[in-house]
Order: C-alpha cells, then sequence, then structure tokens
C-alpha cells in the first residue's frame, strides 16, 4: 500500500503531541510495510531542526516541506473572512503546487491529512489524485476554542467565540469531502459519528512502542516528593490550566508542605513563571534535552487542563513510563483509565489539593498507581495492537471504495 502522509508541521523532533502522535503513524505505517512519503509545512513555530533522527526519517519516508508564514495579517483576517482564519493561516499556494507536481508523479492508494488545517488541500488532492482521503482527527479543534470562549475576560470571550464559529464551520464541512477520519479518542469518534453516521471511521489511538519506553522502577522519597509538569507554554490550554495550577493550588499545599518542589519544563515556561516563583522549591526550565530523562527524575505528573480536546500525548507518556499522574477530566479525555485504579482524576482545587494530601501521606498507594499505568499501555496501547487496527482500517477503505466503483 502506498500512503501519502500530509502534516501541519515536522513530525521530527517529537516536541509536541502533535509531532509524536504523527510520527507514531508513520512508524506503524512503515512497520506494516507500507511505502510511506510525508509532506509537511514548516513555520517560525516548528522549522526543520537538523539532527541524526531527522536524516533517518527523510530516508525513510522521502520527506520534504514546504514554509508557511502563519502569522497573522490584515490580509489573512480579510481572505479569512467567510472560512476560518486559524484553517487559512496554513494555506499556502506552494504547499498545492507541490502536491500538483507529486500526484502527477506519483499514484497513491491513500492520503492521510494530519489535522483538519490539511484540509485547505483537499480540493487539489481530489483534482490530481484517485487516492482514499483520510482524515486523522487529533482532537475536535473547534471546541478548544469554545471550552477557551467561556474561561476568559469579556473581550476574549467575543474573540474565542467568533474564532470557534467560523473554525466550527470549517471544520465539519470537510467531512463532506473525505473517504474516512481516524480519531485519536472514542470520546471525538462519538462526536463526530452523530454528526457523520455513515463515514467509515475508526478510532485509533496514540500508541506506545514500548521498547522505546522502558519501565524503571521509581521509588518516591517520603521526605521529598516532587511534582513536575512537562509542556509547552504556546499551546493556552496549558497556559490557562497551570496558571490556575499556581493560583489556587500550590500555594495553599506547600504551606501545609513546605519539602514540595515544584518542577516546570517547556517551552515558555521561564518567561511566564520565573519572576512569579523564584523560591527554591519551584524549579523552571525551557528545554531539556530528554524528556523520558527528566519525566523519569521526578515523583508525580501534574496536567491540569480546563480546556482543550483530544488525547494528551504527555499523559500518555507518562502513564508508559509507570508515573503516578494527577489530572482533570479534559485532561484524561479519551484514554481509557479509572480513577485511583491508574490515574488521579481531580477537576477542581479542593480535590487535587485533597489528591496531592492523599500522595504525599500514602507514597506505596502512589507507586501503585504508577504500575498500574504502565499495565494499560501495556494491554491497550502498544504499537503491535494499534498498527493491526490501522492497517485493516486502511485497507477496508480501498477495498470498500473498489466495491462501490
Amino acid at each position: 500500500m502506498k500512503i501519502l502522509q500530509i502534516a501541519h508541521k515536522p513530525p521530527v523532533p517529537g516536541i509536541d503531541g502533535g509531532c509524536l502522535a504523527m510520527r507514531q503513524i508513520t512508524n506503524s505505517l512503515l512497520k506494516a510495510g507500507a511505502d510511506v512519503k510525508v509532506i509537511s509545512l514548516t513555520t517560525a513555530k516548528h522549522p526543520i531542526v537538523q539532527s541524526k533522527e531527522f536524516i533517518q526519517y527523510c530516508d525513510k519516508t522521502r520527506f520534504e516541506s514546504v514554509f508557511v508564514d502563519t502569522k497573522v495579517t490584515l490580509i489573512k483576517i480579510v481572505k479569512s473572512f467567510k472560512n476560518s482564519l486559524q484553517a487559512y493561516r496554513f494555506f499556502s499556494k506552494e504547499m498545492g503546487q507541490k502536491l500538483k507536481t507529486l500526484f502527477l508523479q506519483e499514484e497513491f492508494d491513500i492520503v492521510i491529512l494530519e489535522s483538519i488545517f490539511m484540509g485547505n488541500y483537499i480540493k487539489i488532492i481530489k483534482k490530481y489524485s484517485h487516492a482514499r482521503i483520510i482524515l486523522r482527527v487529533h482532537n475536535v479543534e473547534y471546541l478548544i476554542w469554545e471550552r477557551l470562549s467561556k474561561q476568559t475576560n469579556p473581550i476574549k470571550k467575543i474573540m474565542y467565540h467568533y474564532l470557534a464559529n467560523s473554525l466550527k464551520r470549517f471544520e465539519l464541512s470537510l467531512f463532506n469531502h473525505i473517504d474516512g477520519y481516524m480519531p485519536i479518542t472514542e470520546v471525538d469518534h462519538i462526536f463526530f459519528k452523530t454528526k457523520f453516521p455513515n463515514l467509515n471511521s475508526k478510532v485509533i489511538p496514540f500508541s506506545i512502542e514500548l521498547s522505546d519506553y522502558p519501565y524503571k522502577k521509581h521509588k518516591i522519597s517520603e521526605s521529598k516528593v516532587s511534582l513536575f509538569h512537562i509542556g509547552s507554554m504556546n499551546w493556552q490550554p496549558n497556559i490557562e490550566g497551570m496558571n490556575w495550577f499556581l493560583t489556587h493550588i500550590w500555594e495553599k499545599i506547600t504551606e501545609k508542605y513546605p519539602q514540595l518542589s515544584l518542577v516546570l519544563a517547556g517551552k515558555g515556561n521561564k518567561r511566564l513563571f520565573e519572576k512569579k516563583f523564584s523560591r527554591s522549591n519551584v524549579k523552571i526550565f525551557d528545554f531539556v534535552e530528554d524528556a523520558q530523562q527528566f519525566i523519569n527524575e521526578y515523583d508525580i505528573m501534574i496536567v491540569p487542563l480546563l480546556s482543550g480536546s483530544g488525547m494528551r500525548i504527555k499523559i500518555m507518556e507518562g502513564l508508559a513510563l509507570g508515573k503516578p499522574i494527577i489530572t482533570t477530566t479534559i485532561g484524561a479525555e479519551g484514554i481509557d483509565i479509572s480513577d485511583k485504579v491508574n490515574i488521579f482524576i481531580a477537576d477542581t482545587p479542593e480535590i487535587m489539593i485533597q489528591t496531592i494530601d492523599f500522595c504525599v501521606n500514602h507514597i506505596e498507594k502512589c507507586e501503585e498507581i504508577g504500575k498500574n499505568a504502565r499495565k494499560l499501555i501495556e494491554n491497550k496501547y502498544s504499537q503491535e495492537v494499534v498498527t493491526k487496527d490501522l492497517m485493516e482500517f486502511l485497507k477496508g477503505i480501498v477495498s470498500f471504495i473498489q466495491d462501490k466503483n
């Protein structure tokens, strides 16, 4: 099977959950024996980063890229008036031309659009290719903006509401022009299935190559428990969630447990939080060279999300590494977890404080939650299991369309 994967940012390096999810699909396809080519947009925020890993990825996928300036300008606002500004930012005439040239040279069985923002190129794909078009649904994009509009000041509320509505029209319209879709979570699957009941679909969650995430038993010190969060602060839900945690939870819990430490890592953390927290029990890094090493080093992962949609890849990585995780219902959305079995769910400041209090005073139970988290990944989210479902779905799409014709 010959597959073209079109992405809105380079899958390598895996600097965020979206990149990791796209690369995971590539690796699954390659391991299943598919012929995969990847074309990606690059931006100032997500440039090409030369590395050994990147070179290897290029060799395997014949990777090509096109730069697009995603800065919001008056011209873009005007041109996107009847469309979505968020989506129009990822439109590139050069990308359209590159796809046209490619389709005149090669035939593909499947084109996978990574995220709705690649929906800008559906017309070009349909005009120059007979490939089946599959949309990879990383989340329900417009729901992120709807949730943000309910948690901000009046001016931002109006802006977010407008952006959510225009993005909603764009996002839902795409489903009338594709042959199938692959949501990452069952929650998103149910959402779209009610709107497009006859469209081919299959939940293909983020999977874990277990050998890439070796489990190391971690002993939590009763005298000095560390909380940590890893995530880029150029994503609004992360900013919102961490501000909520620091404002309503951190100060109160450290009054009771001054020995607690908090470690933040990810782009933008220093800019936002360093001046607020200069005390020795808070450490802030903008960059960590090895995310796994960072996760393994500290005790309890905190993911305080109040908005957003889709599967949180950093939570999946934390589960795979056997970390006890405290998150919200929205943070855990799409992952088949059980509160107080393989994760902790805390939706209010009071419950989150109580949960941290419980972990500090029940170290063995906290460690048990981490062990159960690893078992969950082994049983339900290993790459071997997910790859089988992925290939069955794609082969089924090709056969179904051929039978119709």
